[in-house]
């Protein structure tokens, strides 16, 4: 878009309340994917910038799905072409934007609250699709946010004013302001009454009552590249969570039968019935060691000097097989053969009693291929696997006949 001779109107930064506006189309560019990038003479459209994601809407019939800024002009990116020197009409995403500016405004007020009474610069911004986050200077605790978090909403129902002009570089103001700007002739400074002064060209509401709303997530905060983040959410957002919140407290409460005020408490109950129950079933799993092992003896295959005992075990949870094949291999001329197919994967456990000599490692390491995977272990006991399951009754046909064959040559 270099060929461009004239920037864009910005018309979001006379008025970040207009949603619909007209332009005339000076360029029209082809894209790759059906995709087209269109260059208008005045829009209300943001770019994407400064921590605030581009919005959306339409040009005439086209929908516009990202805006940048380039070399100076304004690129909607849309679905479909105009003709250049055509008068159409642009709308944004006005539900959008407004919970764009909601988020920007509000990320404003808690940075300039953050700073002065915690002294925690922002060095970071971003504005993501359900919770934004800012990267601080220093660590806060739950007790200072929380203290922030309520500094903030009395700053948002004192309904200050949200302004913003352009000064001179050397205007007393920049250099007071948050976050002075790099090397720049004019400066755009939004300024929260009497709590805030930040360069921006960010698109804000009028007044903080109109953020709706600030809340800092407890549990959202954690520490990177030696900074602190917070996330957080405002307005509609907020009122969003707190109704998906209210919902499930609801649905949980009926569930359980109880009061939320009591949930940490039933919660702490379940907590030792599963441990009691956890208990129950890991006896009950030690009792049918030995019942399965009996099973299983009675089906062993004689082969020369041994019993082979080749069975899938699906129906136990797959740790009992170890125990299994121990128990099996207690007897000196049993060769045990196990496998089990656990969540789509294959599972397998050879094992052989002391009076034989046969390699397990090795047969498992064979086996397991076939299954897509590997494993092995030493001579007398090996396990291993892989992610086709379904070919678990073809691995465990295949060691089987090589058993088979060094027992018989064994005899």
């Amino acid at each position: 878009m270099a060929g461009t001779d004239s920037g864009t109107v910005r018309l979001y930064r006379e008025d970040p309340s207009l949603a619909t506006f007209t332009a005339k189309v000076l360029e029209v560019r082809e894209l790759e994917e059906e995709s087209w990038a269109i260059v208008i003479d005045r829009t209300a459209f943001y770019p994407e910038g400064g921590g605030q994601p581009a919005d959306e809407g339409r040009l005439g019939e086209a929908e516009v799905f990202d805006v940048q800024e380039e070399e100076g002009v304004i690129v909607h990116y849309a679905d479909c072409p105009l003709e250049v020197g055509e008068e159409i009409e642009g709308s944004i995403d006005w539900e959008r934007r407004w919970d764009i500016m909601q988020q920007h405004t509000g990320q404003h007020l808690l940075s300039g609250v953050l700073l002065d009474d915690f002294d925690a610069a922002t060095r970071g911004f971003h504005m993501g699709a359900e919770e934004s986050t800012i990267d601080l200077s220093r660590e806060l605790g739950p007790q200072d946010l929380s203290l922030a978090q309520a500094r903030a909403n009395v700053l948002v129902d004192a309904d200050l004013p949200v302004t913003s002009r352009v000064v001179d570089r050397e205007d007393p103001a920049v250099k007071a302001a948050r976050r002075p700007p790099p090397g720049v002739d004019e400066v755009r400074l939004v300024e929260i009454e009497g709590v805030d002064s930040v360069p921006c060209g960010g698109t804000h509401v009028s007044s903080t009552s109109r953020i709706g709303g600030i809340h800092i997530l407890a549990g959202g905060s954690s520490k990177a590249h030696g900074l602190f983040r917070i996330s957080f959410l405002c307005g509609t957002r907020l009122r969003r969570r707190l109704g998906r919140l209210d919902r499930l407290v609801t649905e949980l409460s009926h569930m359980l039968t109880t009061n939320p005020d009591d949930f940490r408490e039933r919660f702490e109950d379940f907590q030792e019935q599963n441990k009691d129950l956890k208990s129950e079933v890991t006896e009950l799993r030690r009792a049918l060691v030995p019942l399965r092992t009996e099973a299983l003896l009675e089906t062993a295959e004689s082969i020369g000097p041994g019993r082979v005992v080749l069975a899938r075990v699906d129906d136990l949870p797959p740790e009992t097989l170890p125990a299994i094949a121990l128990a099996l291999t207690e007897h000196s001329d049993v060769v045990a053969l196990l496998g089990a197919e656990v969540a789509g994967a294959g599972r397998l456990i050879f094992a052989r009693g002391e009076g034989l000599d046969l390699d397990m490692g090795t047969l498992l390491s064979s086996a397991a291929a076939i299954l897509g995977g590997g494993g092995g272990g030493a001579p007398h006991h090996a396990s291993g696997g892989g992610p086709q399951g379904e070919a678990l009754d073809a691995a465990l046909t295949t060691v089987l006949e090589q058993v088979r064959s060094l027992l018989k040559e064994g005899a």
